[in-house]
């Protein structure tokens, strides 16, 4: 539909298939034009642009998703595939897909982690917690590694927290807790029996020297190492990994008590919400963790259902998923590389405006894909109702829009700053679309055109909006009055 004083252009049935190219033998139809021409595209160039399907709720952002999807599976391929992430169970019914059910199917190992899917797991505040995480994360390591023992930490928080903190009753109680398995050290369990928990003087000498004893480290030279300086080495030594969260909870458990031993008390407090948040995934999301029978599968069309995730562990899952496969990716020969196209559904949610100049890199996955994907065959396909909200980086690298109704005006301005592809009028016209028709444009539509997507048999559409039935009504028994 054009708008007054426009030019109007006649194109002849032939000319169409010249200009849209048709006669493709692996094309996928989208809908109709106008009615009565066929919307086919070539698969190669539908797929291998990073694109973005944008319009308001109940624009028919789904089912133009779920009409691609269904026109994928009807060829064989080599080395094509798709991942969806299933935002609200949308696409569990579609032929041929795999769905996972992310919660009860997926295995995450969790010495497989990286420092920032750590981050994007944990959340911690860039400039207390994130340290905090570090440390705890690499301590973790230098204990499974046996660079350091838990008998050293115990004695020498117990012998800081002894010698130099003067709060009498607290210091000596997390001391009781440190050397509770500590059986070589002597007098430990007479302190609380003397006034002011102190020893006597020849006790206290012979309890610090044993605590002394179990953290020493002697080097090549015969000369006593500090053993602070020794711990920092060892931890610096270590990665960030862990091969469980009850072992990065004692470890950060450690670390808050390094920490108040030399006087920092805020640290543990400081952390507390970083701490709340590892509590509660390893109480509510341990099943993701957990090692299962059966390896993770792949298939033509992977339906990952993420729709018991909250937020924070949807940006982790999408982060730790796409990162994988594109790593992966990078060390295949290029003639062996698969095509990975990611359907992110409801991407202003973790691909979010507000993570784009985070100090915690939490959407750089993203943006590296969105800049080099194109180099290792991942593409993404970012589908929003919200197009303001979506990382600019991102979406100024998408070269298709498959656009539907939106009507906010916050909206339709970031997009004319956003998009290249699109003009002033063009953009007033988004707001007057019906449900189930876009407007493409980019790359691979020589000219923008409005497309009746195909709608899918009524079984299988699960986007509609259920009517409100009414039960049988007596007339006889209506007032009529």
């Amino acid at each position: 539909m054009g708008f007054l004083q426009n030019k109007v252009y006649l194109a002849s049935n032939d000319e169409y298939q010249i200009i849209f190219d048709t006669k493709s033998n692996n094309s996928i139809y989208l809908g109709l034009i106008n009615e009565q021409f066929s919307a086919k595209f070539d698969i190669n160039k539908l797929l291998t642009i990073h694109s973005a399907v944008l319009g308001n709720t109940g624009s028919g952002k789904s089912t133009t998703i779920r009409q691609i999807l269904n026109e994928i599976e009807k060829y064989d391929y080599e080395n094509l595939k798709i991942h969806v992430f299933d935002v609200h169970n949308e696409y569990n019914n579609l032929n041929g897909s795999n769905v996972i059910n992310v919660l009860e199917d997926y295995q995450i190992n969790l010495d497989e982690l990286e420092l920032q899917d750590w981050v994007n797991l944990i959340k911690p505040s860039d400039l207390v917690q994130l340290p905090i995480l570090q440390r705890a994360l690499k301590l973790t390591d230098a204990l499974s590694k046996q660079r350091i023992t838990r008998s050293q930490l115990n004695c020498f928080c117990a012998y800081n927290e002894y010698h130099f903190n003067s709060e009498g009753g607290v210091a000596i109680a997390k001391v009781k807790y440190l050397l509770q398995h500590e059986l070589t050290i002597r007098h430990k369990d007479e302190m609380y029996l003397n006034f002011g928990n102190r020893l006597e003087l020849k006790k206290e000498e012979e309890f610090k020297a044993d605590l002394k004893k179990q953290f020493e480290v002697v080097g090549k030279t015969g000369v006593s190492i500090d053993f602070d300086i020794y711990l920092q080495d060892k931890i610096e030594q270590s990665d960030y990994k862990t091969s469980s969260f009850k072992s990065l909870k004692e470890s950060l458990n450690y670390v808050f008590l390094l920490e108040e031993s030399k006087g920092n008390n805020r640290a543990r407090a400081n952390s507390g919400t970083m701490e709340t948040r590892l509590v509660t995934i390893d109480e509510h999301y341990n099943k993701l963790f957990k090692v299962k029978e059966k390896d993770n599968e792949e298939h033509l069309i992977n339906v990952y259902d993420v729709s018991m995730l909250d937020d924070d562990l949807l940006l982790f899952f999408s982060t730790y998923l796409c990162k994988k496969i594109f790593n992966e990716s990078q060390h295949i020969q290029f003639a062996d590389r698969d095509v990975n196209v990611f359907f992110l559904e409801e991407a202003h949610r973790y691909i979010s405006r507000s993570k784009d100049n985070s100090q915690l890199y939490e959407i750089e996955i993203f943006k590296k894909i969105a800049r080099e994907g194109r180099k290792f065959g991942c593409f993404l396909y970012l589908s929003s109702q919200r197009p303001s909200e979506l990382s600019s980086t991102v979406l100024s690298q998408c070269n298709n829009y498959l656009l539907h109704r939106i009507k906010n005006n916050i909206d339709l301005e970031y997009m004319s700053k956003t998009i290249p592809y699109i003009t002033t009028n063009q953009l007033k016209r988004l707001s007057f679309l019906p449900t189930g028709v876009t407007y493409a444009v980019g790359e691979l539509f020589p000219i923008p055109v409005e497309i009746k997507v195909n709608e899918p048999p009524k079984n299988t559409d699960v986007t509609s909006t259920p009517k409100i039935r009414f039960k049988n009504i007596d007339n006889n028994k209506c007032d009529n009055s």
